[in-house]
């Protein structure tokens, strides 16, 4: 019997999509989605292997673990506890493996740090690679290429603690068609898309229900891209979800704007399951998004393309950007009236940053902007390029304000109140109630804060008094309401005094 340990790493610092709020605020020990990339490899190891599964964000990493041989995943925002962690190991006589999208975006950063450097997708170098390591004579790199999604397993849930998670993860494509120049996404898994059977889809689906999952992130870069394969799956969805009414699993996942033209999709969406999507907005600044390649979101008003999706019934998450070429000082302002204009309480506001393997990072280093040194992952007003129209003290001064106006309590339940009003109704869950289990103890938290903070919460009350149909969208909004919040509280940029200002300081 061999014996492999997996870790997906706790994060360089909380994150827009993370639970730290519950263990800094209520004790309570959770996070917001399960990791995917440990319980896939899991399922390609051999039925004469034993596999262990630690998600330290849930569990301390075990570091007298017997496995001989540790495998360690994580994105760029894990790259520091994925360093220390394999030297403690190797340090201890374990073999180490790293793997995942930053050792396959930046594998000259991670090699020295591994034994295995494993590099891109799994599936087709599996079964080398287990056979390499149950005889001990591996080799130092393995790379995968771009293997078709029916050959991907169902992922080992029963070695996860799902239990302890809001919702699980499930991949129905990998790629992405777009090629927004600040995206490492086709740097990784391509721009033609693949694509898994709806059969196999609903197959994880089951497995999952029957471990009492209630919510799934579709993990995909693009569900809707290629609209045929969108109608086929979002029809066996509905078809699934159906056949237990009373029982239903709710959907989210990511989307470009560009699906608020397709009416039908997005009321399949809806009756299929779906509450949430995310949409990279980034930005009012049209000459910004033509820089960028983003040319979904050209030409088009994206206020009413966000209303629309609303009035359907599914809540829109926003992705948010600042710090392009074309954004002089005046981006803030015009950032904040911007989403203030729309019904998005959710939004993940961040500085322009250019990843390895990116063109804009090329593009950067040609022109001699980029900067070395800092953890850019760890601070929501950090970036490794050096800003063409402002001052690197302009940047983080005005995100800092930014930040502030959109998190402060009265401007965000306008958001919230604007979104309750004009969001399309959803098939109603009995007995419901908002602000019960880790919710309520985050409310009491938050209440704490202040005045302000305790009229938000009177809101949420008031929002589920009008519309319990929206009980799920609510609680989701709340608890990274209270999530956020608590990044800008860690990193020491909570300054309620800023979101006064009509304008950021100079």
């Amino acid at each position: 019997m061999h014996e492999i340990y997996l870790i997906n790493p706790a994060e360089n610092a909380p994150g827009y999509f993370g639970l730290e709020v519950l263990g800094a605020w209520t004790g309570v020990n959770a996070t917001a989605i399960a990791d995917l990339a440990t319980p896939t490899v899991a399922a390609f190891a051999p039925d004469n292997w034993k596999v262990t599964i630690c998600e330290e964000r849930l569990d301390p990493v075990d570091y007298s673990h017997p496995a001989r041989y540790v495998g360690i995943t994580g994105k760029v925002t894990q790259q520091a506890r994925m360093i220390e962690l394999a030297a403690e190991f190797r340090r201890r006589g374990k073999t180490v493996l790293i793997g995942g999208s930053y050792a396959s975006l930046s594998p000259d950063t991670l090699r020295e740090h591994c034994d295995i450097l494993v590099i891109g997708e799994i599936e087709e170098l599996a079964g080398e690679l287990f056979e390499d390591l149950a005889s001990g004579q591996y080799r130092p790199v393995y790379q995968g290429g771009k293997p078709a999604l029916i050959d991907s397993p169902v992922p080992r849930w029963d070695l996860y603690p799902l239990e302890r998670t809001w919702s699980a993860q499930v991949q129905t494509s990998r790629g992405c068609p777009f090629d927004c120049e600040f995206c490492d996404v086709i740097q990784y898994l391509g721009r033609k898309q693949r694509w898994k059977e709806p059969e196999q889809i609903t197959s994880e689906l089951d497995i999952l229900r029957d471990r009492g999952v209630r919510s799934v992130f579709f993990a995909d870069d693009n569900l809707t891209v290629m609209r045929r394969r969108t109608r086929a799956l979002l029809e066996r969805l509905l078809d699934w979800n159906e056949r237990r009414p009373d029982d239903r699993m709710a959907f989210a996942t990511q989307v470009s704007i560009d699906i608020s033209r397709d009416h039908d999709i997005l009321a399949l969406m809806r009756n299929s399951g779906f509450e949430t999507l995310f949409v990279g907005i980034e930005t009012p600044n049209e000459q910004s998004l033509a820089e960028a390649g983003k040319r979904q979101n050209l030409r088009h008003d994206m206020i009413a393309q966000v209303e629309t999706i609303v009035q359907h019934g599914m809540m829109v998450y926003g992705g948010i950007i600042v710090g392009f070429d074309q954004d002089g000082f005046d981006i803030f302002e015009r950032q904040f009236d911007f989403i203030q204009s729309m019904p998005l309480p959710l939004i993940t506001p961040g500085v322009l940053v250019a990843p390895e393997t990116t063109p804009l990072y090329a593009r950067m280093l040609k022109e001699g902007r980029l900067t070395e040194g800092a953890d850019h992952s760890a601070s929501l007003v950090s970036t490794n390029i050096i800003p063409a129209s402002m001052s690197r003290e302009q940047l983080r001064s005005g995100m800092t304000w930014l930040l502030n106006r959109l998190f402060a309590p009265g401007h965000f339940m306008s958001r919230l109140e604007r979104y309750v009003s004009l969001s399309g109704e959803r098939k109603a869950s009995r007995g419901q109630v908002l602000f019960t289990g880790p919710a309520a103890l985050l409310a009491r938290e938050l209440v704490k804060r202040g005045g302000a903070e305790y009229g938000l919460v009177k809101a949420f009350d008031r929002a589920f008094a009008n519309r319990p149909d929206l009980v799920g969208s609510l609680t989701t909004i709340f608890v990274l309401y209270c999530q956020a919040r608590h990044m800008l509280e860690v990193q020491g940029l909570w300054h309620p005094d800023l979101a006064h200002l009509e304008r950021p300081l100079p």
